[in-house]
């Protein structure tokens, strides 16, 4: 009896998956628009107060057309996963895609596969989770048109209104709201909603030079270019000494005509490497144990664990993006960790993760405000919030750092959300704020 090929087999029930999945009434997931607009697909998130994971696979967006203006095919050009709740208080580039010209009134998205993970008096859980709809309808507060300048799509879930912790299995109802723009004419002024993008993780598939293509965790594939100012870095220095399969984590902006040029990439792990990423839930002492609430890995695993062990040891390097936050920060080391911080582990193997290197990353936290100046602030977070629960900490001492966002300007007695790097020093933490705006 003649075998049939894995790859075969698997390409057939991943097609059959996604025509199941993508059915409504019968249809079948639409067809890919091939022409139109350059747009970016980006996703982002509020902070829910208890919530360290909220994942989705997204297999199809569509847009309403306003007459004569008609809906558009998928704008996905593959199914990808999305983690919101690192993307609080940012927004992460999912896909990269077209729109043809028109006015559109409203978008659909056809999701599955949700994952969440919750923090309850300190202790990880990941409850069994139900959508209650495969199809997602987002209304437009106005209308959108697109021209032909490139344009940024950015969906931003409401994670509290998306969740009713209450039921049994957790009830996902994913809520989203919609902001678009176009890119700005000096790319040295763009937001993350307008063209920058950072650390923007990927596998790398192909190199051709001057460019090269990532494919990201949420499963788009990105061309990025390279020119004489983009910078390398962790044992590469130019793009000849990238390998396909490699994983690397890049910085870039969006051109005028909405190519990506690379402004830093950074290798992070081999082509038999691997990254996971999280909110840290304890740490052993003496050091050689990290565990986080999983949030994201390289894998794209749709039944991840709620809980990583990574294993550090005394060649395990720790490190900060000093250069984006324009200041000295305080110190993040064996002995400047714990609970509350989220990290990101590089490995050169597979799991169980033996870290090569630990990155402190950006979160968003949510409080109230107090002691608020010009230089910083104090943030009370909620008392039963992840963070709150996992750190101990009843205060956040937050100073902005050089250059930072304040869409919303703190001040006394508000609830603001702040999103940067959070250290700690025995018992104390502390935070570099990037922005600070509200919870929406």
């Amino acid at each position: 009896m003649k075998r049939v090929p894995f790859v075969t087999l698997f390409s057939v029930v991943f097609a059959l998956a996604l025509t199941l999945t993508g059915c409504g009434g019968g249809s079948s997931t639409p067809p890919l628009q091939t022409t139109g607009t350059s747009t970016q697909i980006g996703f982002g998130d509020a902070v829910g107060d208890n919530v360290a994971k909220l994942e989705l696979t997204v297999t199809a967006i569509t847009l309403t057309g306003v007459a004569p203006t008609a809906n558009t095919g998928n704008l996905l050009a593959a199914p990808g996963e999305i983690e919101f709740v690192h993307t609080a208080g940012t927004i992460e580039p999912f896909s990269v895609g077209k729109i043809p010209p028109g006015t559109y009134s409203g978008a659909t998205l056809t999701v599955s596969n949700p994952e969440v993970t919750v923090v309850n008096a300190g202790v990880v859980t990941k409850p069994a989770a139900t959508l209650a709809s495969p199809t997602v309808t987002v209304t437009f507060a106005s209308n959108v048109t697109v021209g032909t300048t490139p344009f940024f799509l950015n969906f931003d879930l409401d994670i509290t209104k998306s969740l009713d912790l209450t039921k049994t299995p957790v009830l996902v109802t994913p809520t989203l709201t919609v902001t678009t723009s176009t890119v700005p004419a000096d790319q040295n002024g763009e937001d993350h909603d307008n063209g920058e993008n950072d650390d923007v993780h990927g596998t790398v598939t192909a190199i051709a030079a001057p460019n090269f293509t990532i494919s990201t965790k949420g499963g788009a594939s990105i061309v990025f270019a390279t020119d004489a100012n983009t910078k390398f870095h962790d044992g590469i220095t130019q793009l000849s000494d990238l390998k396909v399969n490699d994983i690397v984590e890049v910085d870039a902006v969006t051109k005028t005509d909405g190519s990506k040029l690379a402004t830093k990439v950074e290798r992070e792990g081999g082509q038999n490497g691997e990254e996971a990423e999280g909110i840290i839930s304890a740490v052993d002492n003496p050091l050689t144990k990290i565990t986080i609430a999983h949030q994201v890995d390289s894998t794209n695993s749709t039944t991840a664990p709620a809980t990583v062990d990574i294993t550090v040891n005394a060649t395990t390097v720790y490190s900060v993006r000093a250069d984006k936050l324009n200041v000295t920060p305080p110190l993040f080391d064996a002995t400047h960790i714990a609970p509350g911080q989220r990290i990101e582990a590089d490995a050169d193997g597979t799991a169980p993760i033996v870290a090569k290197k630990v990155k402190l990353r950006e979160q968003a936290l949510l409080g109230t405000v107090s002691n608020a100046s010009a230089t910083g602030f104090t943030l009370t977070p909620s008392p039963t919030s992840a963070f709150a629960t996992l750190s101990k900490a009843t205060s956040v001492a937050v100073t902005f750092a050089s250059g930072s966002k304040q869409i919303v300007a703190p001040a006394n007695g508000a609830t603001i959300r702040v999103r940067g790097l959070v250290f700690v020093s025995g018992t104390t933490y502390s935070m570099i704020a990037v922005r600070t705006d509200n919870n929406n």
